[in-house]
């Protein structure tokens, strides 16, 4: 089994360069390129699916119709048309009043297939018919790619409170992110990263780290920020990194992450899985390498002794709360006899090792996993959790939270169909925050495509539920 260099006191060292290869590049930008200021997605504003004027109003849900003025008519034929008229009259209120009702009706089951938290209500929506029509979730020009990849990652900001980001491809091709803050419960506006030329249908993957913490600076109200880094492979099928960093007071940034210089070429269709300050992905042989970023500003690869099926699905978690900052970590895959495996390491000097579920998965199946500390001791176990897909396209659900092993269960119906291929998103939260990782379940959540919407589901710590799709405009 491949070994890391050993870390220095404060995090990822400079490790030893003899057996790696020398990707050496200060993670620093030059100072002669400006990071580029960039605001949310302007897009269209979208109603039930049809792109309407920005001039047009929207009526509230109680004004289901509207009253038209009767044309004026003739003196002669007054007592005629009075007649008719009051016919006339009684058949439009009774119309008005009949397609109000029926239109209010169709606006609140579309709004509730789209937007409810309520499992029960998801489920139905999804299972009354094969081809559900679209909503604005699906069409709106914020809408995911079918072929999209997700990714997900978060951060504790005190104890109680924290904060998610997820990305996906756009049907423009283009990366998207998403923000979630629990302090006011509300998803973010979404904002197109406009400089990244991402090819259609790449692998996704992101992480984040406080810059303060992970480089063991002293912590002020300027430098103390988040820094998230999405992974994605080019059209020149090259690794290109694009970090987001959201500085207190200060407009968020982004920029090219030094990564992609370094032209980095994984395998083709390979996966990429990241937390940092560790990237894996296959390479032409299938094997699994590591690039990683060390506290001396360099970007370092290892080859890693793992050999995934060919185009496995991959997630990289905490191994333990005491190694999560040691370069500890947990590799999660699909092997060549097609079984999930999971092999891991306490520390960067210690070797990785296999525990396998013992569950067999079909092919390149998507896998999402999360871990969550076992208890609040500081040398504490993680719970690990690992989602994949079976051949019915349902969820199935791989976990272990104690000293029994590795159980199997499928999920709960309320988690809908979910879309045939899909990824599956879990959040990891980051152990490089300035709040440590907690022993809750509040950001145990992942993510994947049901009709074309991103679905997000949650574990409390004893059972499964649906929250909603997220809202994308």
């Amino acid at each position: 089994m491949s070994t890391l260099p050993s870390y220095e006191a404060a995090g990822l060292g400079a490790p030893s360069e003899g057996g790696y290869s020398a990707l050496e590049v200060n993670h620093r930008l030059s100072g002669t390129t400006a990071p580029e200021v960039y605001g949310a997605y302007d897009g269209l504003e979208v109603v039930n699916g049809e792109m309407i004027d920005a001039s047009n109003k929207i009526k509230a849900d109680t004004e289901a119709a509207v009253e038209e003025p009767l044309p004026q008519r003739s003196p002669q034929r007054k007592k005629l048309w009075l007649i008719v008229g009051a016919v006339a009259l009684v058949l439009v209120i009774v119309a008005a009043v009949v397609g109000g009702v029926v239109g209010s009706r169709h606006h609140n089951n579309t709004t509730t297939a789209s937007s409810s938290s309520d499992p029960s209500s998801t489920s139905s929506s999804t299972s009354s018919s094969s081809t559900p029509s679209p909503t604005p979730s699906s069409t709106s020009p914020n809408a995911a790619h079918s072929s999209s990849s997700l990714s997900v990652t978060g951060w504790w900001t005190t104890t109680s409170s924290y904060s998610i980001r997820l990305f996906y491809q756009g049907k423009d091709g283009h990366l998207r992110m998403i923000g979630y803050d629990s302090t006011d419960g509300m998803w973010s506006t979404v904002t197109t990263l406009p400089g990244p030329d991402v090819r259609l249908g790449s692998p996704i993957a992101t992480c984040n780290y406080n810059t303060t913490v992970y480089f063991s600076s002293a912590v002020n109200s300027g430098n103390n920020y988040t820094q998230t880094d999405v992974f994605y492979v080019d059209k020149l099928g090259q690794i290109q990194e694009w970090e987001v960093q959201e500085t207190p007071g200060a407009a968020t940034r982004n920029m090219n992450g030094t990564i992609s210089s370094l032209g980095l070429k994984p395998g083709p269709y390979s996966r990429l899985a990241t937390y940092w300050p560790s990237l894996i992905f296959q390479d032409d042989l299938g094997q699994l390498q590591e690039t990683y970023y060390t506290t001396s500003s360099k970007w370092l690869q290892n080859p890693l002794s793992i050999s995934p099926q060919n185009h496995s699905a991959l997630a990289e978690i905490v191994y333990s709360a005491s190694s999560a900052r040691k370069g500890g970590g947990n590799f999660i895959y699909q092997g060549d006899d097609q079984k999930l495996q999971a092999e891991g390491r306490s520390s960067s000097t210690t070797s990785l090792k296999a525990d396998a579920p013992a569950v067999a998965v079909p092919s390149e199946s998507p896998i999402g996993a999360f871990s969550v500390p076992r208890t609040s001791k500081a040398d504490s176990p993680m719970n690990t959790y690992i989602l994949w897909q079976d051949k019915t396209d349902g969820i199935q659900i791989t976990w272990m939270d104690d000293d029994k092993g590795w159980q199997t269960t499928s999920a709960p119906d309320s988690f809908g169909n979910p879309d045939k291929g899909t990824d599956i998103a879990c959040l990891m939260p980051s152990a490089f925050s300035y709040t440590p990782l907690q022993s809750k379940y509040d950001m145990a959540r992942c993510y994947y495509l049901v009709d074309g919407r991103i679905r997000e589901v949650k574990y409390d710590g004893s059972s499964w539920s649906v929250v909603g799709n997220v809202p994308l405009g």
